[in-house]
Protein backbone atom coordinates (compact mmCIF):
# COMPACT_ATOMS: atom_id res chain seq x y z
CA UNK A 1 0.00 0.00 0.00
CA UNK A 2 1.36 3.41 -0.98
CA UNK A 3 2.46 5.50 1.98
CA UNK A 4 0.43 8.64 2.72
CA UNK A 5 2.23 11.75 3.91
CA UNK A 6 1.45 15.11 5.45
CA UNK A 7 1.80 16.56 1.97
CA UNK A 8 -1.15 14.41 0.88
CA UNK A 9 -3.15 15.77 3.79
CA UNK A 10 -2.41 19.32 2.67
CA UNK A 11 -3.29 18.63 -0.97
CA UNK A 12 -6.40 16.49 -0.54
CA UNK A 13 -7.83 17.01 2.93
CA UNK A 14 -8.47 20.72 3.44
CA UNK A 15 -5.95 21.49 6.15
CA UNK A 16 -2.85 23.64 6.53
CA UNK A 17 0.57 22.85 7.95
CA UNK A 18 1.41 24.87 11.05
CA UNK A 19 4.71 23.25 12.02
CA UNK A 20 6.49 20.09 10.97
CA UNK A 21 7.56 18.17 7.88
CA UNK A 22 5.52 17.64 4.73
CA UNK A 23 7.18 14.27 4.10
CA UNK A 24 6.14 12.89 7.52
CA UNK A 25 4.28 9.59 7.02
CA UNK A 26 0.72 9.15 8.32
CA UNK A 27 0.68 6.10 10.57
CA UNK A 28 -1.91 4.83 13.05
CA UNK A 29 -4.86 7.25 13.25
CA UNK A 30 -6.51 7.86 16.62
CA UNK A 31 -9.18 10.18 18.03
CA UNK A 32 -8.55 9.54 21.73
CA UNK A 33 -5.71 11.63 23.12
CA UNK A 34 -5.20 9.06 25.89
CA UNK A 35 -4.58 6.22 23.44
CA UNK A 36 -1.00 5.02 23.35
CA UNK A 37 0.46 5.09 19.86
CA UNK A 38 3.87 4.93 18.23
CA UNK A 39 4.31 7.91 15.90
CA UNK A 40 0.55 7.96 15.29
CA UNK A 41 -1.71 10.70 13.93
CA UNK A 42 -4.21 12.28 16.30
CA UNK A 43 -7.43 13.88 15.05
CA UNK A 44 -8.77 16.39 17.58
CA UNK A 45 -12.50 15.98 17.04
CA UNK A 46 -14.99 18.23 18.79
CA UNK A 47 -17.58 16.26 20.72
CA UNK A 48 -20.75 17.22 22.54
CA UNK A 49 -18.85 17.89 25.76
CA UNK A 50 -15.18 18.40 24.91
CA UNK A 51 -13.10 19.62 21.99
CA UNK A 52 -10.46 16.96 21.32
CA UNK A 53 -8.20 19.57 19.73
CA UNK A 54 -7.51 21.03 23.17
CA UNK A 55 -5.77 17.79 24.16
CA UNK A 56 -2.99 17.92 21.56
CA UNK A 57 -0.29 17.90 24.24
CA UNK A 58 -1.72 14.77 25.84
CA UNK A 59 -1.81 13.11 22.40
CA UNK A 60 1.86 14.00 21.80
CA UNK A 61 2.80 12.72 25.25
CA UNK A 62 1.11 9.39 24.43
CA UNK A 63 3.18 8.89 21.29
CA UNK A 64 1.47 10.86 18.52
CA UNK A 65 3.83 12.36 15.95
CA UNK A 66 1.19 14.35 14.10
CA UNK A 67 -1.83 16.26 15.38
CA UNK A 68 -4.69 17.62 13.28
CA UNK A 69 -6.61 20.19 15.27
CA UNK A 70 -9.06 23.03 14.87
CA UNK A 71 -7.82 26.57 15.30
CA UNK A 72 -6.71 27.11 18.90
CA UNK A 73 -5.88 30.50 20.34
CA UNK A 74 -2.81 30.62 22.58
CA UNK A 75 -1.45 27.41 21.05
CA UNK A 76 1.64 26.42 23.03
CA UNK A 77 4.06 24.06 21.29
CA UNK A 78 7.01 24.63 23.60
CA UNK A 79 8.82 21.31 23.91
CA UNK A 80 7.00 19.85 20.90
CA UNK A 81 9.05 21.50 18.16
CA UNK A 82 9.88 18.12 16.62
CA UNK A 83 6.20 17.32 16.14
CA UNK A 84 3.88 18.10 13.22
CA UNK A 85 0.68 20.12 13.62
CA UNK A 86 -1.96 20.78 10.97
CA UNK A 87 -4.98 23.03 11.36
CA UNK A 88 -8.41 22.25 9.88
CA UNK A 89 -11.70 24.12 9.96
CA UNK A 90 -13.48 20.76 10.23
CA UNK A 91 -11.41 17.91 11.66
CA UNK A 92 -14.08 15.27 10.95
CA UNK A 93 -14.19 16.29 7.27
CA UNK A 94 -10.41 16.06 7.14
CA UNK A 95 -10.54 12.55 8.62
CA UNK A 96 -13.15 11.54 6.06
CA UNK A 97 -11.21 13.08 3.17
CA UNK A 98 -8.06 11.22 4.19
CA UNK A 99 -10.00 7.92 4.30
CA UNK A 100 -11.50 8.65 0.86
CA UNK A 101 -8.02 9.38 -0.50
CA UNK A 102 -6.68 6.11 0.90
CA UNK A 103 -9.65 4.23 -0.56
CA UNK A 104 -8.79 5.59 -4.03
CA UNK A 105 -5.30 4.14 -3.70
CA UNK A 106 -6.69 0.71 -2.77
CA UNK A 107 -6.74 -1.80 -5.65
CA UNK A 108 -8.69 -4.54 -3.86
CA UNK A 109 -12.40 -5.21 -3.33
CA UNK A 110 -14.64 -3.21 -0.99
CA UNK A 111 -17.86 -4.73 0.34
CA UNK A 112 -20.31 -2.40 2.09
CA UNK A 113 -22.99 -3.90 4.35
CA UNK A 114 -25.98 -2.03 5.72
CA UNK A 115 -29.45 -2.83 7.00
CA UNK A 116 -31.74 -2.31 9.98
CA UNK A 117 -30.87 -5.68 11.53
CA UNK A 118 -28.14 -8.22 10.87
CA UNK A 119 -25.42 -6.11 9.29
CA UNK A 120 -22.86 -6.85 12.00
CA UNK A 121 -23.49 -10.60 12.07
CA UNK A 122 -23.42 -10.71 8.26
CA UNK A 123 -20.15 -8.77 8.24
CA UNK A 124 -18.66 -11.20 10.75
CA UNK A 125 -19.79 -14.32 8.90
CA UNK A 126 -18.65 -13.00 5.52
CA UNK A 127 -15.25 -11.99 6.89
CA UNK A 128 -14.86 -15.42 8.42
CA UNK A 129 -15.37 -17.01 4.99
CA UNK A 130 -13.26 -14.57 2.97
CA UNK A 131 -10.32 -14.87 5.39
CA UNK A 132 -9.82 -18.37 4.02
CA UNK A 133 -8.77 -16.91 0.65
CA UNK A 134 -7.84 -13.28 1.28
CA UNK A 135 -6.32 -10.86 3.73
CA UNK A 136 -9.39 -9.09 5.09
CA UNK A 137 -9.85 -5.75 6.84
CA UNK A 138 -13.21 -5.61 8.60
CA UNK A 139 -15.09 -3.18 10.76
CA UNK A 140 -14.55 -3.80 14.45
CA UNK A 141 -16.91 -2.92 17.27
CA UNK A 142 -19.18 -0.01 16.37
CA UNK A 143 -16.86 1.61 13.80
CA UNK A 144 -19.63 1.97 11.21
CA UNK A 145 -20.32 5.68 11.58
CA UNK A 146 -19.21 8.96 10.02
CA UNK A 147 -16.07 8.72 12.17
CA UNK A 148 -15.78 4.96 12.66
CA UNK A 149 -15.84 3.97 8.99
CA UNK A 150 -13.01 6.35 8.04
CA UNK A 151 -10.95 5.06 10.98
CA UNK A 152 -11.51 1.50 9.71
CA UNK A 153 -10.30 2.38 6.21
CA UNK A 154 -7.27 4.16 7.64
CA UNK A 155 -6.24 0.90 9.35
CA UNK A 156 -5.70 -0.61 5.90
CA UNK A 157 -2.22 -2.06 5.38
CA UNK A 158 -1.71 -4.93 2.95
CA UNK A 159 -5.21 -6.46 2.90
CA UNK A 160 -6.92 -7.60 -0.30
CA UNK A 161 -10.56 -7.07 0.75
CA UNK A 162 -12.36 -4.60 2.98
CA UNK A 163 -15.66 -5.67 4.59
CA UNK A 164 -17.22 -2.47 5.88
CA UNK A 165 -20.30 -2.21 8.05
CA UNK A 166 -22.10 1.04 7.21
CA UNK A 167 -24.57 2.56 9.65
CA UNK A 168 -26.86 5.55 9.37
CA UNK A 169 -29.64 7.27 11.28
CA UNK A 170 -30.40 10.26 9.05
CA UNK A 171 -30.80 11.10 5.38
CA UNK A 172 -27.48 11.80 3.70
CA UNK A 173 -25.30 9.87 6.13
CA UNK A 174 -25.18 6.73 3.97
CA UNK A 175 -24.44 8.87 0.91
CA UNK A 176 -21.43 10.31 2.69
CA UNK A 177 -20.16 6.88 3.76
CA UNK A 178 -20.63 5.49 0.27
CA UNK A 179 -18.66 8.34 -1.29
CA UNK A 180 -15.82 7.56 1.14
CA UNK A 181 -15.89 3.76 0.85
CA UNK A 182 -16.97 3.44 -2.81
CA UNK A 183 -18.10 -0.19 -2.49
CA UNK A 184 -17.70 -2.71 -5.29
CA UNK A 185 -20.39 -4.89 -3.71
CA UNK A 186 -23.23 -3.57 -1.54
CA UNK A 187 -25.38 -5.74 0.75
CA UNK A 188 -28.65 -4.53 2.29
CA UNK A 189 -29.86 -7.06 4.85
CA UNK A 190 -33.34 -5.59 5.45
CA UNK A 191 -35.29 -2.38 6.02
CA UNK A 192 -37.29 -2.13 9.24
CA UNK A 193 -38.26 0.75 11.51
CA UNK A 194 -34.90 1.52 13.14
CA UNK A 195 -34.36 5.32 13.09
CA UNK A 196 -37.93 5.90 11.96
CA UNK A 197 -38.01 8.79 14.43
CA UNK A 198 -35.44 10.60 12.28
CA UNK A 199 -36.63 9.49 8.84
CA UNK A 200 -40.41 9.44 9.26
CA UNK A 201 -41.33 6.29 7.32
CA UNK A 202 -39.95 2.96 6.15
CA UNK A 203 -40.06 4.29 2.59
CA UNK A 204 -37.64 7.03 3.64
CA UNK A 205 -35.48 4.48 5.46
CA UNK A 206 -35.28 2.48 2.22
CA UNK A 207 -34.24 5.58 0.27
CA UNK A 208 -31.58 6.34 2.89
CA UNK A 209 -30.24 2.76 2.78
CA UNK A 210 -30.09 2.87 -1.03
CA UNK A 211 -27.70 5.80 -0.76
CA UNK A 212 -25.10 3.05 -0.38
CA UNK A 213 -25.16 2.97 -4.21
CA UNK A 214 -24.15 6.62 -4.55
CA UNK A 215 -20.43 5.87 -4.45
CA UNK A 216 -20.69 2.92 -6.85
CA UNK A 217 -20.11 3.18 -10.60
CA UNK A 218 -20.51 -0.55 -11.19
CA UNK A 219 -20.70 -3.80 -9.23
CA UNK A 220 -23.40 -5.77 -7.44
CA UNK A 221 -26.23 -4.93 -5.06
CA UNK A 222 -27.27 -7.92 -2.95
CA UNK A 223 -30.62 -7.70 -1.17
CA UNK A 224 -32.93 -9.77 1.03
CA UNK A 225 -35.88 -10.62 -1.20
CA UNK A 226 -38.05 -11.62 1.76
CA UNK A 227 -38.03 -8.08 3.12
CA UNK A 228 -41.19 -6.32 1.97
CA UNK A 229 -39.39 -3.03 1.31
CA UNK A 230 -36.38 -4.49 -0.50
CA UNK A 231 -38.67 -6.49 -2.80
CA UNK A 232 -39.64 -3.13 -4.29
CA UNK A 233 -36.08 -2.60 -5.50
CA UNK A 234 -35.54 -3.63 -9.09
CA UNK A 235 -34.04 -0.97 -11.34
CA UNK A 236 -30.99 0.68 -9.85
CA UNK A 237 -28.01 2.46 -11.39
CA UNK A 238 -26.66 1.31 -14.73
CA UNK A 239 -23.81 -1.21 -14.46
CA UNK A 240 -25.03 -2.40 -11.04
CA UNK A 241 -26.49 -5.90 -11.08
CA UNK A 242 -29.06 -6.83 -8.42
CA UNK A 243 -28.80 -10.30 -6.85
CA UNK A 244 -31.35 -11.58 -4.34
CA UNK A 245 -31.47 -14.08 -1.50
CA UNK A 246 -34.46 -15.32 0.44
CA UNK A 247 -36.20 -18.17 2.21
CA UNK A 248 -39.83 -17.50 1.28
CA UNK A 249 -39.70 -15.66 -2.06
CA UNK A 250 -38.05 -16.88 -5.24
CA UNK A 251 -34.49 -15.54 -5.25
CA UNK A 252 -31.10 -16.09 -6.85
CA UNK A 253 -30.06 -18.17 -3.88
CA UNK A 254 -32.38 -20.01 -1.46
CA UNK A 255 -31.95 -22.64 1.28
CA UNK A 256 -33.72 -25.97 1.55
CA UNK A 257 -33.90 -28.90 4.01
CA UNK A 258 -34.10 -26.46 6.94
CA UNK A 259 -34.13 -28.14 10.37
CA UNK A 260 -34.39 -25.82 13.41
CA UNK A 261 -32.85 -26.88 16.72
CA UNK A 262 -30.21 -25.28 18.99
CA UNK A 263 -28.16 -25.38 15.82
CA UNK A 264 -30.12 -24.96 12.60
CA UNK A 265 -29.08 -27.04 9.60
CA UNK A 266 -29.88 -26.35 5.95
CA UNK A 267 -28.65 -26.78 2.38
CA UNK A 268 -27.78 -24.26 -0.34
CA UNK A 269 -27.83 -25.36 -3.98
CA UNK A 270 -26.59 -28.97 -3.83
CA UNK A 271 -24.42 -28.40 -0.74
CA UNK A 272 -25.73 -30.07 2.42
CA UNK A 273 -24.67 -29.65 6.02
CA UNK A 274 -24.65 -25.90 6.62
CA UNK A 275 -24.96 -25.15 10.36
CA UNK A 276 -25.68 -21.94 12.28
CA UNK A 277 -26.39 -21.12 15.92
CA UNK A 278 -29.97 -20.07 16.61
CA UNK A 279 -33.10 -20.10 14.50
CA UNK A 280 -33.61 -19.89 10.76
CA UNK A 281 -33.61 -16.08 10.71
CA UNK A 282 -29.81 -16.24 10.81
CA UNK A 283 -29.86 -18.21 7.56
CA UNK A 284 -30.24 -14.85 5.84
CA UNK A 285 -26.71 -13.95 6.95
CA UNK A 286 -25.46 -17.20 5.43
CA UNK A 287 -27.26 -16.59 2.13
CA UNK A 288 -25.78 -13.11 1.76
CA UNK A 289 -22.37 -14.53 2.65
CA UNK A 290 -22.76 -17.29 0.08
CA UNK A 291 -23.60 -14.86 -2.73
CA UNK A 292 -20.74 -12.46 -2.00
CA UNK A 293 -18.21 -15.27 -1.52
CA UNK A 294 -19.15 -16.83 -4.86
CA UNK A 295 -18.63 -13.46 -6.58
CA UNK A 296 -15.14 -13.36 -5.09
CA UNK A 297 -14.30 -16.86 -6.24
CA UNK A 298 -14.24 -18.65 -2.89
CA UNK A 299 -14.74 -22.40 -3.32
CA UNK A 300 -18.00 -23.94 -2.17
CA UNK A 301 -16.21 -26.07 0.40
CA UNK A 302 -14.49 -23.03 1.88
CA UNK A 303 -17.80 -21.13 2.01
CA UNK A 304 -19.44 -23.94 3.94
CA UNK A 305 -16.50 -24.28 6.33
CA UNK A 306 -16.42 -20.54 6.99
CA UNK A 307 -20.16 -20.31 7.65
CA UNK A 308 -20.16 -23.37 9.91
CA UNK A 309 -17.21 -22.05 11.91
CA UNK A 310 -18.64 -18.54 12.15
CA UNK A 311 -17.38 -16.52 15.12
CA UNK A 312 -19.96 -14.00 16.34
CA UNK A 313 -19.40 -10.47 17.59
CA UNK A 314 -19.39 -9.85 21.31
CA UNK A 315 -22.67 -8.77 22.91
CA UNK A 316 -24.77 -10.00 19.95
CA UNK A 317 -26.55 -13.20 21.03
CA UNK A 318 -23.28 -14.09 22.76
CA UNK A 319 -23.58 -17.10 25.05
CA UNK A 320 -22.03 -16.63 28.50
CA UNK A 321 -21.89 -19.77 30.66
CA UNK A 322 -21.78 -19.40 34.45
CA UNK A 323 -21.72 -21.88 37.31
CA UNK A 324 -24.67 -24.15 38.07
CA UNK A 325 -25.83 -24.24 34.46
CA UNK A 326 -26.71 -20.54 34.34
CA UNK A 327 -26.66 -19.17 30.79
CA UNK A 328 -26.69 -15.51 29.80
CA UNK A 329 -27.62 -14.60 26.25
CA UNK A 330 -25.79 -11.28 26.00
CA UNK A 331 -27.46 -9.22 23.25
CA UNK A 332 -26.76 -5.83 24.80
CA UNK A 333 -25.18 -4.12 21.81
CA UNK A 334 -28.37 -2.70 20.34
CA UNK A 335 -32.10 -3.27 19.90
CA UNK A 336 -34.97 -2.93 17.48
CA UNK A 337 -38.37 -4.61 17.29
CA UNK A 338 -37.12 -7.21 14.83
CA UNK A 339 -33.86 -7.98 16.63
CA UNK A 340 -35.83 -8.46 19.87
CA UNK A 341 -38.21 -10.77 18.04
CA UNK A 342 -35.21 -12.78 16.82
CA UNK A 343 -33.70 -12.96 20.31
CA UNK A 344 -36.99 -14.12 21.82
CA UNK A 345 -37.21 -16.87 19.22
CA UNK A 346 -33.66 -17.87 20.13
CA UNK A 347 -34.27 -18.23 23.86
CA UNK A 348 -37.12 -20.65 23.15
CA UNK A 349 -34.49 -23.21 22.14
CA UNK A 350 -33.10 -23.42 25.70
CA UNK A 351 -34.33 -25.50 28.62
CA UNK A 352 -34.67 -24.21 32.17
CA UNK A 353 -36.10 -21.16 33.90
CA UNK A 354 -36.19 -18.21 31.48
CA UNK A 355 -35.71 -14.58 32.49
CA UNK A 356 -36.02 -11.88 29.84
CA UNK A 357 -34.47 -8.47 30.54
CA UNK A 358 -35.37 -5.82 27.98
CA UNK A 359 -34.35 -2.18 27.75
CA UNK A 360 -35.75 0.66 25.67
CA UNK A 361 -35.61 0.74 21.89
CA UNK A 362 -34.50 4.26 21.01
CA UNK A 363 -34.81 6.62 18.01
CA UNK A 364 -38.39 5.61 17.21
CA UNK A 365 -39.98 9.07 17.39
CA UNK A 366 -43.78 8.99 17.28
CA UNK A 367 -43.67 5.19 16.88
CA UNK A 368 -42.08 4.73 20.32
CA UNK A 369 -45.13 3.69 22.36
CA UNK A 370 -46.65 1.51 19.63
CA UNK A 371 -43.37 -0.32 18.97
CA UNK A 372 -42.88 -1.13 22.65
CA UNK A 373 -46.46 -2.38 22.83
CA UNK A 374 -45.78 -4.58 19.78
CA UNK A 375 -42.79 -6.04 21.62
CA UNK A 376 -45.07 -6.77 24.58
CA UNK A 377 -47.33 -8.80 22.30
CA UNK A 378 -44.39 -11.16 21.64
CA UNK A 379 -44.19 -12.10 25.32
CA UNK A 380 -46.25 -14.66 27.16
CA UNK A 381 -46.02 -17.25 29.92
CA UNK A 382 -45.52 -20.10 27.45
CA UNK A 383 -41.78 -19.47 27.39
CA UNK A 384 -41.07 -16.71 29.94
CA UNK A 385 -40.90 -17.11 33.71
CA UNK A 386 -39.84 -13.55 34.54
CA UNK A 387 -39.89 -10.28 32.55
CA UNK A 388 -37.80 -7.32 33.68
CA UNK A 389 -37.81 -4.05 31.73
CA UNK A 390 -35.47 -1.11 32.08
CA UNK A 391 -35.69 2.49 30.89
CA UNK A 392 -38.26 5.15 30.08
CA UNK A 393 -40.38 3.45 27.43
CA UNK A 394 -40.11 -0.27 28.12
CA UNK A 395 -42.89 0.02 30.70
CA UNK A 396 -45.24 -0.21 27.71
CA UNK A 397 -43.79 -3.67 27.06
CA UNK A 398 -44.80 -4.69 30.58
CA UNK A 399 -48.37 -3.48 30.29
CA UNK A 400 -48.93 -5.37 27.06
CA UNK A 401 -47.23 -8.52 28.36
CA UNK A 402 -49.61 -8.57 31.34
CA UNK A 403 -52.53 -8.30 28.91
CA UNK A 404 -51.02 -11.32 27.13
CA UNK A 405 -51.27 -13.38 30.30
CA UNK A 406 -48.00 -12.84 32.16
CA UNK A 407 -48.80 -12.57 35.86
CA UNK A 408 -48.08 -9.21 37.48
CA UNK A 409 -45.77 -10.83 40.03
CA UNK A 410 -43.62 -12.06 37.13
CA UNK A 411 -43.22 -8.58 35.63
CA UNK A 412 -41.04 -5.77 37.00
CA UNK A 413 -39.88 -2.39 35.67
CA UNK A 414 -36.87 -0.25 36.63
CA UNK A 415 -35.78 3.20 35.47
CA UNK A 416 -32.14 2.19 35.01
CA UNK A 417 -29.88 -0.84 35.06
CA UNK A 418 -28.25 0.08 38.36
CA UNK A 419 -31.56 -0.22 40.22
CA UNK A 420 -32.35 -3.52 38.47
CA UNK A 421 -29.14 -5.44 39.20
CA UNK A 422 -29.87 -6.86 42.65
CA UNK A 423 -33.46 -7.78 41.75
CA UNK A 424 -32.27 -9.72 38.70
CA UNK A 425 -29.60 -11.46 40.75
CA UNK A 426 -32.21 -12.59 43.28
CA UNK A 427 -34.31 -14.16 40.54
CA UNK A 428 -31.50 -16.30 39.12
CA UNK A 429 -31.52 -19.94 40.23
CA UNK A 430 -29.68 -22.98 39.01
CA UNK A 431 -30.52 -23.92 35.41
CA UNK A 432 -31.60 -20.36 34.54
CA UNK A 433 -31.35 -18.77 31.09
CA UNK A 434 -31.29 -14.96 30.92
CA UNK A 435 -31.77 -12.96 27.75
CA UNK A 436 -30.47 -9.41 28.27
CA UNK A 437 -31.19 -7.00 25.41
CA UNK A 438 -31.68 -3.27 24.83
CA UNK A 439 -30.29 -0.24 23.06
CA UNK A 440 -26.62 0.36 23.80
CA UNK A 441 -27.34 3.63 25.64
CA UNK A 442 -29.12 1.67 28.39
CA UNK A 443 -25.75 0.14 29.45
CA UNK A 444 -27.26 -3.30 30.02
CA UNK A 445 -23.80 -4.80 29.56
CA UNK A 446 -23.22 -3.67 33.16
CA UNK A 447 -25.84 -6.21 34.28
CA UNK A 448 -24.01 -8.97 32.41
CA UNK A 449 -20.73 -8.06 34.09
CA UNK A 450 -22.40 -7.75 37.49
CA UNK A 451 -23.89 -11.22 37.22
CA UNK A 452 -20.61 -12.72 35.99
CA UNK A 453 -18.86 -11.40 39.08
CA UNK A 454 -21.57 -11.62 41.71
CA UNK A 455 -23.58 -14.80 41.25
CA UNK A 456 -23.13 -17.31 44.06
CA UNK A 457 -25.27 -20.29 45.03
Amino acid sequence: MQKITVNDLIKHCNCKLLIGKEDEVINECVINSKQKTKNGTFFGIKGSKNDGSLFYKEAFDNGAKICIISKIYNLDLTGYEDKTVLVSNDVVSTLQALAAFKRKLFKGIVIGITGSVGKTSTKQMLSNVLEKNYKVLKTTGNENSQIGLPLTILRLKDEDVMVLEMGMSKKGEMHNLSMIARPDIAVITNVYDSHIGNLGSRENILKAKLEILDGMNCGHLIINNDNDMLRLVDNVKDNIKVLTYGIENKSNVMPHNIKEEIKTSFSIDDIDGFLIDGNKTLIYNALATYLVSKLLGVSRGMIKEGINNNIGERHRLEIVKLNNNVTIIDDTYNASYYSIKLALQYIKNFDGKKIVVLGDVLELGKETKDTHRKIGKLLNSDFIDQLITIGKYSKYINKQAIKNGLKRKCVKHFKNELKARDYIKEKVDKDTVLLIKGSNALNLINIVEYLKEGLTF
